[in-house]
Order: C-alpha cells, then sequence, then structure tokens
C-alpha cells in the first residue's frame, strides 16, 4: 500500500482522493477490508482484479452527508472519492438496510468486502473469514478467544480489529502482526500507525489520535480454507 499521496485538507487545488484513508466519516470498514483484502492477494499471489482502481479517483456529487473533505479529491471543481472505495461499498453494503451506501455497516459486510477484494464476488462462500469476540462482552480477547487471538497472529497476515471508541461509535481499524506479541495497528480515520504488545490492544488498552481503545473482536481470513476454482 505505499505510494499514498497525502492532500491539504484546506486547499482547492487539483489533488487525488485518499486511497488507505476513508473518505467518508462511516467508510471504516469498506477501507479495512481494502487493506485486509489487498494485502492477503498479495501475500498469497492473487491477481487483484482490482488493480486499476487503486489509485483512481470518481467525481460525486456534492452535498453527499459525510464525505470528508480532508481525504477526498478535488478536480475540475468538484469533489472526487477514492474508486476503489467507492466500489467495495456499492458490492458490499446492505442493499435493504443501507441503499445509499453512507450508513455504517457490520461484520456481515465486512466479509462480503474481504471476498469481493479476493475473490471479485462479494456473494462468494468462501474464503472463510473468522469472527472471534463480541462487541457486548467485557471479558479481554486474550481469554474469551485466546485460539483464534493466537491463529490470526500466527498467521502473520493483516486483520480487522473492532472497537467502541468513547463518542459509543464503533470503529475498524488495522492490525498488522509483527512478532507472537506485538501489532502494527493502522488506522483508516487518519493514517495514524503505531506499535503495540498484544495486550494492549486486546487487554489493556492501546492510543491513537482518535482516543482510548481496547480491540473488542477482530474479523481475519484464514487461508487454508480457500478453495480457489
Amino acid at each position: 500500500m505505499d505510494g499514498v499521496q497525502k492532500s491539504n485538507p484546506f486547499g482547492f487545488a487539483p489533488r487525488p482522493a485518499e486511497q488507505i484513508i476513508q473518505n467518508h466519516v462511516n467508510w471504516c470498514w469498506a477501507t479495512a477490508a481494502i487493506i485486509v483484502g489487498t494485502e492477503y492477494c498479495l501475500r498469497y499471489g492473487i491477481s487483484p482484479h482490482f488493480e486499476n482502481e487503486m489509485g483512481v479517483s470518481i467525481v460525486i456529487e456534492k452535498g453527499l452527508p459525510g464525505l470528508r473533505r480532508q481525504a477526498c479529491g478535488y478536480c475540475q471543481g468538484k469533489i472526487t472519492v477514492n474508486a476503489l472505495q467507492f466500489e467495495v461499498v456499492e458490492h458490499a453494503k446492505d442493499p435493504e438496510q443501507n441503499p445509499t451506501g453512507y450508513l455504517p455497516e457490520g461484520d456481515e459486510a465486512k466479509a462480503r468486502a474481504l471476498r469481493y477484494i479476493i475473490t471479485g464476488d462479494a456473494n462468494k462462500s468462501f474464503p472463510e473469514i473468522i469472527v472471534a469476540g463480541l462487541y457486548h462482552d467485557k471479558r479481554s480477547l486474550l481469554i474469551s478467544s485466546p485460539s483464534q487471538i493466537a491463529e490470526a497472529i500466527d498467521l502473520g497476515n493483516t486483520f480487522i480489529g473492532n472497537y467502541q471508541k468513547r463518542t459509543g461509535s464503533f470503529h475498524s481499524i488495522i492490525l498488522r502482526p509483527t512478532s507472537d506479541s506485538t501489532l502494527e495497528l493502522y488506522d483508516p480515520w487518519d493514517g495514524f500507525t503505531e506499535r503495540y504488545s498484544k495486550e494492549q490492544v486486546f487487554q489493556s488498552g492501546f492510543l491513537t489520535n482518535q482516543g482510548a481503545g481496547v480491540v473488542q473482536w477482530v474479523q481475519y481470513v484464514r487461508p487454508h480454507m480457500i478453495k480457489e476454482t
């Protein structure tokens, strides 16, 4: 995911939309899936069908609620969003509960988004997406789901972590194992990146630009369950 072009959040000079910073206040789920799915494809030699969309910006109507001007692009007087973020939202959103794509989405949408990135079809039954933990469980994931957390870290693949912010809203971040006891955290809200111990991530708490948090549940891809045909 190299080559991200940073934009001036207050300027109006032409600029591309951010690729791996969410362009909309509720697109953390889609952006997280893009990062996890893309890195998965690269690691396992899967040709990404979306490669030509990654750095492309598309014009979107002004006034749509929730667009983040600091992360969106600007071209010929029009607001643009990253084409891949928009495409994933369109294919993975719940068409009945979220027809516009501008509302928050849950675990099923993130699973559809991961499958769309990896296979090109959001409705595939594979790869298997493991969900470990519950948002309302007060226990640490290291206690409630130790085998799944161990598997996610041992695989060494980037995966999605979810937590509740102090505002009460839920947010998805990226967790990238760097050893058996540490993970790199990436926040798609603003690109914040820092390394934490697994105890900090899942138990005692971490700190980002959005405040403190503890990951309450995770989603990861189980590679050996994938059927490539």
